[in-house]
């Protein structure tokens, strides 16, 4: 707070100085404002100026206040900071296993079936949206919306699948058991997204929104734990594409949001793979676009 202050008091007095003579500035009430930001100066017995304030770093003659900008439901660019996704995560595997009975990089244990590729149902994704916007395309019926945030897909496996970043294997289905086995895959996602909001009077305004993810892999870790090796962990991108493409649908009565994506492209690197994983998603958006 007294770095804060300190740059606040700075560029005010700078611009005072620039404008008139410091020592003879008062502002009404005593009340600098900046943007969001309003610092009040508290005279006690001695009534001070901000010149003095300034020089002699007097932090307990000044108050801050902040109040943040309210979302105006009719402005043409509207933002909204930090809203998050919660929901359901697999991925359609669309390996011709049977005909394929050699695969090269990754190489994969025998015997091996789409079941045994499997996450389970209790696999979980997480979206954390930074910044959104949203822009009035027409009447403030249709938006176009854009933003950027994280997608985060944790996938639980009940069979001994196994994820490495080695020349030899990526992937692999071994006999192993263990009482934990996560992959975690983490994109730097932009959403561009097309809405259309229904207006009603006597009832809550419906939304219904479609577009696309487009995702950079930061990192893949697959955490493993046995009682034969104990807890693991194993980083690397195995065999991933660098980017992912999803469509995206939103429904929307109110508040309460709902959102599905289903990618649109492989998430594993065809060059060196017949694999072909597809990941889906169903959930919540708590989000107020």
């Amino acid at each position: 707070m007294n770095r804060l202050l300190t740059i606040i008091m700075a560029l005010f007095l700078t611009s005072v100085a620039i404008a008139q003579e410091p020592t003879n500035v008062q502002l009404p009430n005593d009340t600098l404002k900046l943007g969001a930001l309003k610092v009040i100066k508290i005279n006690g017995e001695v009534k001070k100026n901000w010149t003095d304030v300034i020089r002699y770093f007097d932090y307990e003659a000044v108050r801050v206040n902040y109040t943040p900008k309210k979302i105006m439901p009719n402005a043409e660019l509207q933002t909204e900071w930090l809203a998050f996704d919660l929901g359901i995560a697999g991925y359609m595997d669309y390996t011709k296993y049977d005909a394929t009975k050699a695969f090269n990089s990754p190489s994969i244990g025998i015997p091996v079936t789409k079941r045994k590729m499997q996450p389970k149902n209790s696999s979980t994704n997480v979206n954390i949206w930074v910044v959104q916007q949203k822009l009035n395309l027409y009447k403030h019926k249709y938006y176009f919306k854009y933003g950027i945030g994280f997608e985060m897909f944790n996938y639980y496996y009940a069979n001994g699948v196994d994820f490495r970043n080695n020349d030899k294997m990526y992937i692999s289905l071994t006999n192993n058991t263990y009482s934990k086995n996560k992959l975690y895959i983490n994109y730097l996602t932009v959403p561009l997204i097309l809405s259309r909001t229904y207006k009603f009077k006597k009832i809550q305004d419906i939304n219904v929104a479609g577009g696309v993810n487009i995702g950079y892999l930061l990192n893949a870790r697959n955490k493993q734990i046995s009682d034969a090796l104990g807890k693991k962990k194993y980083d690397g991108d195995f065999n991933f594409n660098d980017y992912k493409m999803s469509g995206v649908f939103q429904v929307g009565i109110g508040d309460v949001k709902f959102y599905g994506t289903a990618a649109l492209t492989n998430i594993i690197d065809k060059g060196t793979s017949n694999q072909s994983f597809y990941p889906y998603t169903f959930g919540i958006r708590f989000s107020k676009f």
